[in-house]
């Protein structure tokens, strides 16, 4: 999904173009309809987030300049708030980025915000948590309007949300979840710290959905997937709640936390920035818009 993916899962495109000394930087909080993408980063014969992204900087800089994201998303992720940056030989106002990218982006991407930034501002080294969201509807029948937003599960119409909430404060803090991550992802340190796990019922004022509301510091590939399917088993009474103590240590394997719930029911909502320069978006006004 992404979550993140491990850095060797995907590696971008090699590209032989030669590198400009780009005096201005650009950061950018990006939304996306993840549907017709193959992932946020860059892949060889691939839509992606990326490169339509470096397409349109390019139109409206002159030149090449490599996008940088605050972290990946999979195949059919959606998100609210991703982080990008680059830079550009062009000085540019951020009003200008905005409304120029907006123009040449496809239909399923805008940037939202854009704020200048020093040159080489790289988002995934300052990025200081990230929120996802992940919706569920319940029940038949399916909204269409939905159903490459929220996972659809049938046969239920309620969940056991009583016990997906202990599961959820349990799984609250900072352990090994080397359980909760894809088999792709071989990364030696599996510990994170999750903040909070939000269970909202009649999400949006809609009795059938069900919201997932993940807060960290970072994650592992597949990892929020893996989560929601993990609590879903749970609320379907499929993993007894005895059992959530053992998805946890360097003991935990794969097997034992629930299914990856697909892709398209996750969102990445938000990215905190500011874990060692300010946040761009903190800045003065007139550099923003």
């Amino acid at each position: 999904m992404s979550d993140e993916a491990p850095a060797s899962a995907v590696q971008p495109a090699r590209d032989s173009r030669p590198r400009i000394d780009a005096p201005h930087g650009v950061c950018l909080v990006l939304a996306f309809d993840g549907s017709a993408f193959a992932g946020s980063q860059l892949q060889p014969n691939q839509r992606t987030v990326q490169g339509e992204l470096e397409r349109a900087a390019q139109t409206m800089t002159g030149h090449f300049t490599r996008v940088r994201l605050a972290g990946r998303t999979d195949a059919g992720v959606h998100a609210l708030a991703q982080v990008a940056a680059f830079d550009s030989a062009r000085a540019i106002s951020a009003k200008g980025f905005m409304r120029g990218l907006n123009q040449k982006l496809p239909a399923d991407i805008r940037v939202q915000r854009a704020a200048l930034c020093a040159p080489h501002y790289e988002p995934r080294f300052e990025s200081n948590g990230k929120t996802y969201r992940y919706l569920i509807q319940l029940g038949e029948p399916q909204n269409p309007l939905l159903r490459t937003r929220a996972y659809h599960i049938a046969r239920f119409r309620t969940l056991d949300l009583a016990s997906m909430r202990a599961a959820a404060r349990m799984l609250t803090g900072t352990h090994d979840f080397r359980a909760f991550r894809s088999a792709e992802d071989a990364r030696d340190n599996s510990i994170r710290t999750l903040y909070d796990i939000d269970i909202d019922e009649g999400f949006t004022g809609d009795p059938t959905l069900l919201a997932i509301t993940v807060h960290g510091t970072a994650f592992m590939k597949n990892m929020v997937r893996i989560l929601a399917g993990t609590l879903i088993e749970i609320g379907r009474g499929h993993i007894p709640l005895a059992r959530v103590s053992r998805l946890l240590g360097p003991e935990a394997q794969r097997d034992d936390a629930g299914q990856t719930a697909p892709a398209h029911g996750l969102t990445l909502v938000e990215v905190k920035l500011g874990r060692r320069l300010p946040s761009p978006f903190d800045g003065p006004a007139e550099l923003q818009f």
